[in-house]
């Protein structure tokens, strides 16, 4: 079984405006290199109308490309730093209840909430007691750090249900903010919550891994997904390889997982490439790295079933 413990779903009104601009940049940036020149704005409403997916049809036709069994879905709440969209948070959590319990057998809903909104306990248990949603994700990102106070009431809450909470961590495009989401400030979540399933989101990054691996050698409650990673494997693939041979050496290979962040890598590379690359591992590793088929096995799947009780 193949799982992808790291994908979005993006509806019309879902998303501040203002996060697919800061996409953009990217984007245009690159356009600029061969004297192409567009606005952040034109290619920005260009990536959510083709992005559009709030059913996930388009999803699921890349998971069945691909060859991926499940995926686990979540929303972003970016509202409080960027201007809140049209629909409301919580009929956005909603809507991904809606479309995990119409696909049970593709799709796994986590909650996606900023916990410094008012009354966010509250929705967090509405998501879980009566949408069935099953994790919680977080993006400190949006301008909280995950050791705070407002995060711990939804930690707490999370620690009582013995769900797991995924947490973007490493760096993020403008106009939100890295410094929330280093490393570091997991070390506190293993210190107080060691009971607790944690999921790294990214790892840090491929440039920030080596400070979350040494936290995740002592604190062995926390996991991670290697999602975002195709990009620094489509780069430098040795580096890919040496990566992620590092993660499972000093961390252990169980404890980490597959993910895409899709729809965001697309472009970059398909999904069905992505799994392709990390199946090959176990012949096609980089020089002076190598990948047994159980690893690769419980890397892109055998892991997150164990802890998702599938």
């Amino acid at each position: 079984m193949i799982i992808d413990v790291h994908t979005h779903l993006f509806g019309k009104g879902w998303i501040p405006r203002e996060f697919f601009y800061g996409v953009a940049r990217f984007i245009t940036h690159d356009f600029a290199k061969h004297g192409i020149q567009e606005s952040n704005q034109t290619v920005g409403d260009s990536i959510m109308e083709t992005s559009d997916d709030p059913g996930g049809e388009m999803l699921l036709a890349e998971m069945d490309e691909a060859g991926i069994d499940k995926s686990v879905i979540f929303p972003v709440d970016f509202g409080l730093p960027l201007g809140d969209p049209e629909v409301p948070i919580d009929e956005v959590n909603k809507k991904f209840a809606e479309v995990a319990k119409k696909h049970p057998d593709r799709f796994c809903a986590f909650a996606g909430i900023d916990p410094r909104r008012k009354g966010a306990p509250d929705l967090f248990t509405r998501c879980i007691e009566e949408w069935d949603m099953k994790g919680l994700k977080l993006h400190p990102c949006a301008g909280f750090y995950p050791n705070q106070q407002e995060v711990y009431a939804l930690l707490e809450k999370a620690n009582e249900w013995k769900i797991p909470v995924l947490i973007h961590s490493g760096a993020m495009m403008v106009p939100l903010r890295s410094k929330y989401s280093q490393p570091v400030y997991f070390d506190d979540l293993g210190a107080d919550f060691p009971d607790l399933t944690v999921i790294a989101a990214h790892c840090g990054g491929t440039l920030g891994y080596p400070q979350m691996m040494s936290i995740m050698s002592v604190k062995l409650n926390i996991m991670a997904d290697i999602s975002a990673w195709q990009v620094t494997a489509d780069k430098s693939y040795a580096f890919f390889c040496k990566a992620l041979r590092d993660l499972m050496d000093f961390v252990e290979p169980e404890r980490i997982l597959f993910g895409s962040d899709s729809p965001s890598f697309r472009s970059i590379m398909a999904n069905k490439d992505w799994v392709q690359m990390l199946k090959d591992l176990p012949k096609k590793a980089a020089d002076g790295t190598s990948f047994t088929d159980e690893e690769i096995t419980g890397l892109l799947g055998g892991n997150a079933q164990k802890l998702l009780n599938l």
